[in-house]
């Protein structure tokens, strides 16, 4: 692929990213604002998601299809730099929604007992989480792009499903310690 080409794609592929997190913030941020939202439902309404997610996923296989134009066009590019090592990002992206997935039934479940709505979020609370989730969605990204586009063979890319994970679990735990000291500090003050 021509590096002009390539770089249009990486840059609509950044903006279509940051438009879906943004819009699902919004919309989430209304419908807490409308409705009294109690953390079972969401937990639970966020594992059905992820559920789902992955039932699609698996049912999907090896195909590229995506309902997002873009997207579809990033995968069968990927698909084609990283060969096996797509195969094996997907599967383990498929486990990984099946492990979240249980992880918000069990918050869910863990949370039935308590009437604290999300009514009480404050505002710039979700403006914190929305500003942390685009950074870790453009970082991410970027570290992506660098490594799959400068590679000019198959072979160049051999584990790097493992060393993606490893990354994303490190800004996992950076991201919680982030918004642990975001919360005490929001509540201290």
């Amino acid at each position: 692929m021509e590096q002009a080409t390539l770089r249009k794609m990486r840059i609509k592929q950044i903006a279509a990213s940051n438009l879906i997190a943004g819009i699902m913030i919004v919309i989430f941020f209304i419908l807490i604002q409308i409705f009294e939202i109690q953390f079972t439902h969401f937990f639970f309404c966020l594992g059905l998601l992820m559920l789902l997610q992955g039932i699609l996923g698996l049912n999907k296989k090896r195909s590229r299809k995506s309902f997002i134009p873009i997207f579809e066009q990033v995968a069968i590019y990927e698909k084609s730099k990283l060969g096996k090592e797509w195969e094996k990002e997907q599967r383990i992206e498929n486990i990984s929604k099946f492990l979240i997935s249980g992880l918000m039934f069990l918050q869910s479940f863990s949370f039935q007992n308590e009437e604290n709505p999300f009514f009480d979020i404050q505002p710039m609370f979700l403006l914190f989480i929305l500003v942390i989730l685009l950074a870790l969605i453009n970082v991410s990204m970027l570290f992506r792009f660098s490594k799959i586009d400068r590679s000019n063979q198959e072979h160049e890319l051999k584990g790097y499903t493992k060393d993606s994970y490893m990354m994303a679990i490190a800004l996992g735990f950076l991201t919680v310690i982030v918004i642990f000291l975001y919360i005490i500090n929001f509540v201290i003050t």
